[in-house]
């Protein structure tokens, strides 16, 4: 995956890059009413370490199969945790005389989301330490 941007400012080692996103539907968006592929800017930080100056132009490339694992991590983890907690918990139940089990189970599902929550932040926190090398500038 590959994104070209404009350095827009600079703070000791550190670049702010803008970058236009691109569209995810396609090309005839004339004729689509849900505005995606307006030109939003969006502006990332990062270590400068092709020595950019603001206003330079710069690459940036990331691996697939990084992107395609976080992406699962971020939205399967939660959906996979919240799925199987409300079917276990109303198979569990089930077999007990507790009423509203459909409302009980709903409510440990989404504390399950409050703790995928958790273990996604501490999953970011240690993929930040130990993949720096994911993401890769360059200097056009």
């Amino acid at each position: 995956m590959e994104s070209i941007g404009i350095v827009r400012a600079k703070d000791n080692n550190k670049i702010f890059v803008e970058f236009t996103r691109e569209s995810a539907c396609g090309e005839s968006c004339e004729s689509c009413s849900a505005k995606c592929a307006e030109s939003e800017r969006e502006l990332f930080e990062f270590q400068n370490t092709v020595s950019a100056n603001v206003g330079d132009l710069v690459k940036i490339k990331t691996r697939d199969k990084s992107v395609l694992s976080y992406k699962f991590l971020v939205y399967g983890l939660p959906l996979i945790l919240f799925m199987s907690t409300i079917t276990i918990s109303y198979i569990i139940m089930s077999k007990t005389p507790m009423g509203n089990i459909d409302l009980i189970s709903l409510i440990i599902g989404v504390f399950s989301l409050l703790i995928s929550h958790l273990v996604l932040k501490e999953i970011d926190h240690k993929f930040n330490k130990t993949n720096k090398g994911t993401i890769f500038l360059e200097k056009m």
